[in-house]
């Protein structure tokens, strides 16, 4: 009912409790109404200044922690340092181990990607990162001897055998009858 004049504004019907946010008491709405433009600007003021300081801090929180991170991490660059080494120099004899591999089962094998993938790449590095030729040749040996389907085929040899299938060119042993009437004999008589 807007024309109600019980329900204007000013007289809302709700009633909210005292002290609860966005009501003020008697006595805090004279000391609003007494402040005027300058006590907003006050207020204003003072709220900037909290929150700056506020943000000051948090800033130099942050620039604290930050320094603490650097002399953390310079503290454990040495270690790292060693680590990176150690790694860079694990992974550049596992590629040269796997390059021997690829180059020793070049001839024996009809895909070198196999003794890749049948081989332990890691035990035939030396502790210091040097190969054994001798052991990757004998470990390549042991995959032909092991499964010799994956062996290259012998080229002195014979070929590998895969039936008759029926097609191509064949020898005959008898001619090819000469007219239709030959052919319908042949066929009764045998």
């Amino acid at each position: 009912m807007a024309d109600d004049p019980q329900n204007t504004p000013d007289n809302d019907p709700e009633v909210k409790p005292e002290g609860a946010p966005g009501t003020a008491t008697g006595s805090e709405r004279q000391r609003e109404a007494g402040k005027g433009a300058e006590g907003d600007q006050a207020d204003a003021v003072k709220t900037a200044e909290t929150a700056r300081a506020a943000a000051e801090k948090r800033a130099s929180e942050a620039e604290q922690e930050a320094a603490r991170l650097r002399r953390s991490n310079a503290a454990t660059r040495g270690t790292d340092l060693d680590a990176l080494r150690a790694e860079v120099r694990a992974e550049f004899t596992e590629a040269l181990v796997r390059a021997e591999l690829r180059a020793a089962a070049a001839g024996k094998l009809r895909d070198p990607a196999d003794a890749l993938a049948l081989l332990d790449v890691a035990s035939l590095a030396g502790s210091g990162g040097d190969i054994d030729a001798a052991a990757v040749a004998a470990a390549v040996d042991q995959l032909v001897k092991d499964k010799p389907y994956l062996a290259v085929a012998d080229q002195n040899g014979p070929a590998p055998m895969w039936g008759d299938v029926g097609a191509g060119q064949r020898e005959t042993a008898e001619p090819e009858p000469a007219t239709p009437l030959d052919r319908l004999r042949r066929a009764y008589t045998a």
